[in-house]
Parts: C-alpha cells; sequence; structure tokens
C-alpha cells in the first residue's frame, strides 16, 4: 500500500503536452510561418552514469515528462499539496543497473520551484524478453528520499503516509530500503528519444502499461 502511494503521481502523469501551433494568413495572401510553444519538461539535480540495454536500444541519461500545469483536480483528491502549480516525473539511468526515479510538484506553472518530491532508487535492474514493444523489469528498491520545500507540502505528505513519516521543510529525508517487499517489478517501452515508464509494483501480474508515464530524452 505505502509504495502504491508513493508512485500515485506516475501513474496519473498523461503523457507528453502537446506543442501548440498557429498558423495566420498574410494580407497579400501569403501564409506566415507556423509558430511553436516549445514543451517545457520536468528538471532534476539527480546525476545520470551507465546504462542499461533494452532490446536493440541503450537507455541512458535522463528521461523527463512535460511539466503538467492542470492540478486542481489532483489537488481536491488529495494526490498533490494544495500549493502545486504544476507537476511531473523523470527517470535517470544512474548506473549500469540503476535507476532513479522521481515524482515532484512545483508551486510555479514551468517547473523549477520544487514543492515536495520523492525519489527511488531501484538496484540489481535486469531486463526481460519483449512482449510487443514492452519489457519488464526486474528490480530492488534500494532507498527512498522524500523532499518538502513548503508548510503545505509537509503537511500533505505526512497526513497522506498517516504520520508515519516526518519531514522538515528543506531537508529530504532519506534512507536505505531494506522492507521484505523485493524485488519489485516494472514496465517499460524504449525507443532513442522516449521512454513510457509503467507503474512499479511487488507484485508481477499486478503491473500494466495502462497510465504509463510517456518521457522524453533530455
Amino acid at each position: 500500500v505505502i509504495m502504491k502511494k508513493l508512485l500515485f503521481l506516475m501513474v496519473l502523469i498523461v503523457g507528453i503536452l502537446a506543442l501548440i501551433g498557429s498558423c495566420a494568413k498574410k494580407e497579400d495572401g501569403s501564409t506566415a510561418t507556423t509558430a511553436t510553444t516549445p514543451t517545457t519538461y520536468v528538471s532534476t539535480d539527480t546525476t545520470a552514469s551507465g546504462s542499461l540495454t533494452v532490446g536493440s536500444e541503450t537507455m541512458s541519461g535522463t528521461y523527463a515528462s512535460a511539466c503538467n500545469t492542470s492540478v486542481n483536480t489532483m489537488i481536491a483528491g488529495g494526490y498533490l499539496p494544495s500549493d502545486a502549480k504544476a507537476w511531473g516525473g523523470a527517470v535517470v539511468v544512474s548506473g549500469n543497473d540503476n535507476i532513479t526515479q522521481e515524482a515532484v510538484s512545483y508551486t510555479d506553472t514551468a517547473c523549477t520551484s520544487v514543492s515536495h518530491r520523492i525519489r527511488t532508487i531501484y538496484d540489481n535492474i535486469t531486463v526481460g524478453s519483449a512482449s510487443g514493444s514492452n519489457y519488464p523489469l526486474t528490480m530492488d528498491k534500494a532507498w527512498q528520499g522524500f523532499l518538502v520545500n513548503t508548510t503545505a507540502a509537509e503537511t500533505w505528505l505526512e497526513a497522506m503516509f498517516s504520520n508515519q513519516i516526518d519531514v522538515t521543510v528543506g531537508t529530504e529525508l532519506g534512507s536505505t530500503y531494506s522492507g521484505s517487499t523485493n524485488p519489485r517489478y516494472g514496465l517499460i517501452s524504449l525507443t532513442s528519444t522516449t521512454l513510457t515508464w509503467a507503474d512499479v509494483d511487488d507484485n508481477a501480474s499486478e503491473v500494466s502499461s495502462d497510465g504509463a508515464l510517456s518521457m522524453t530524452k533530455q
């Protein structure tokens, strides 16, 4: 149950925001150049290192979701702190068998000022055989950290975990994981530029690509 709460943001993220284009006609009848607004992505300070082989692709570096500014429903449902203006997620390859996963909310719409962050490190990752475009992952949850930068985020996060954790504004609370629910199971789809990251569970049969998080390589 705790693990599923930790990953609720990742399940709810609904992919990369579409680029917005506009086109206007000039008075002389010619067509103006199409203008686009670049997608803003979630940022992370986790250092990338190493790589993983996924079928014919190599997974390396940082993958980030779009900066999602649709927050009202999620705040009302208790899925984000009350001061959140945006949210998203990131996955960083941090070793040859390590991945760091992050779920983050922000107090601004540019995804630069963190309200809260849940960061999880997975170790001993192995990639299974493909089923269509999806590859199963087997891994151990090795470490987890909780960061809140506002009192609103502190109150929300502690309440979500029924006060089983006690966080301090501005200080990441992290610890090595030694629970009995390893290994964990995930599901990914990878191209040279995109990663689709499904929810992680301690039961392989419960992992599904439904609602998977789409991310772009940075």
